[in-house]
């Protein structure tokens, strides 16, 4: 090859390169029209971006307003989750084979993620709402609902009220003002913005099949509130416990609703939501012990402080994996009495730290002032037993506050 041969060859490739790179980079950085840099939602829209799953419109925009339907949602979901060929036989009456976005309906409808209405029709171009989003994103990521009462607009008896609450404690959904609006349609740029999120709590968890404390912590607020919900409904509309006992199933084992369950229905709370099962809602930061023994077994021992319902106890759940599913097996509760918590000051002041967190306070200060002595009885044995109660003061955004806190149960007087 002589030396012209040779510039020419050189010139040639490097003129292929700097196309090569300029595409690659092209491909990286693309920007929508409609989606400026500050715009709120850029970082996971562009995100979404860079991994495939999503390319915008023909004509360079994202169009972030608009409504994103179903069968947008599960072909997303189906490329970010990677999901198995499905083999499910659920057909639906408006998604036939030939449908541009079947495979990904279906593999979702496999997976239990989504699931059509009871007429027989998916909707694949309706809007999606926001609940329904926090449905699809809770089963789809294995979220952690270590909330409860997150949201004014999603009450107790929601349908939803689970599948919100796990978003919020995931930190993927804040709302806005205490307020979820559950029924409102999602737009595509809000979606890019949960769906980031979800993806971000599933990449930070560790690769490994032990049960974490915040599934645990999931576990013990989750199935008790389902289980409950099933006993409450079953007695407004005066069932059986034989008639509810099938529902029951999906959230607990057949030993657990045949030997332990029964037991819990006639306290079921028909005009209040009081909890039968504990409530816990701080306790996990403080007292909170987990095990698993083998793959299928989880065994949790936590308190539950006094809360105006309950006089606060040792808390043993047993839960059993049946069915692809983690389901409660047993539950026992011992009452305080004379063997208490004996919660140290550390302990009490990072509960009410947690507890003024949870009503929007910034950055609450709390300090321990006193310690005294008080004397309860057991309420089995009569007994008298003492135990110290600590004096804090809580400075807030509003002002100091005095509280009182018991060493023995929890309990916190304000």
């Amino acid at each position: 090859m002589n030396k012209t041969s040779r510039i020419f060859v050189w010139t040639v490739l490097i003129v292929l390169f700097s196309f090569v790179s300029f595409d690659s980079t092209q491909a990286a950085t693309k920007e929508f029209k409609d989606v400026s840099k500050n715009h709120p939602n850029y970082e996971a829209i562009h995100y979404l971006q860079d991994k495939g799953f999503i390319a915008g419109y023909t004509d360079g925009t994202f169009r972030p307003q608009e409504m994103i339907s179903r069968k947008h949602v599960a072909k997303l979901l189906d490329q970010a989750l990677k999901l198995p060929q499905a083999s499910s036989t659920v057909t639906y009456h408006d998604v036939p084979k030939s449908h541009p976005y079947y495979a990904s309906i279906m593999k979702l409808t496999a997976a239990g993620i989504f699931s059509g209405g009871s007429d027989g029709y998916f909707n694949p171009e309706a809007p999606i709402t926001r609940i329904q989003m926090a449905k699809v994103l809770d089963i789809a990521f294995d979220l952690h609902m270590t909330k409860h009462d997150a949201f004014y607009d999603v009450y107790n008896d929601h349908w939803g009220y689970t599948h919100a609450n796990a978003l919020f404690a995931s930190g993927i959904a804040k709302g806005y003002q205490g307020e979820f609006f559950p029924n409102d349609a999602v737009t595509r740029a809000h979606y890019a913005q949960f769906l980031y999120g979800a993806i971000l709590v599933k990449n930070a968890r560790p690769a490994t099949g032990q049960v974490t404390k915040g599934k645990a912590w999931d576990l013990v607020n989750r199935l008790p509130f389902q289980l409950e919900k099933v006993m409450r409904e079953g007695q407004i509309y005066g069932q059986s416990y034989a008639d509810i006992e099938p529902s029951l199933r999906m959230y607990a084992t057949k030993s657990f609703t045949g030997n332990g369950l029964s037991a819990y229905y006639d306290k079921a709370c028909t005009e209040c939501y009081a909890s039968v099962f504990p409530f816990i809602r701080f306790e996990p930061y403080v007292r909170f012990d987990f095990n698993q023994p083998d793959a299928n077994t989880l065994n949790v021992n936590t308190i539950e402080f006094q809360n105006g319902f309950s006089v606060g106890g040792f808390v043993a759940y047993q839960f059993k994996m049946q069915d692809g599913k983690w389901k409660m097996n047993a539950l026992n509760f011992t009452p305080v009495g004379t063997k208490n918590f004996q919660l140290t000051v550390k302990e009490a002041a990072k509960v009410i730290k947690e507890e003024y967190l949870s009503y929007g306070n910034k950055n609450p200060v709390v300090k321990h002032v006193t310690t005294t002595q008080q004397v309860e009885l057991d309420p089995v044995t009569d007994a008298k037993y003492t135990f110290d109660q600590y004096t804090f003061n809580v400075e807030t955004q509003y002002g100091r506050m005095k509280v009182r806190f018991n060493s023995s149960d929890g309990y916190t007087i304000q």
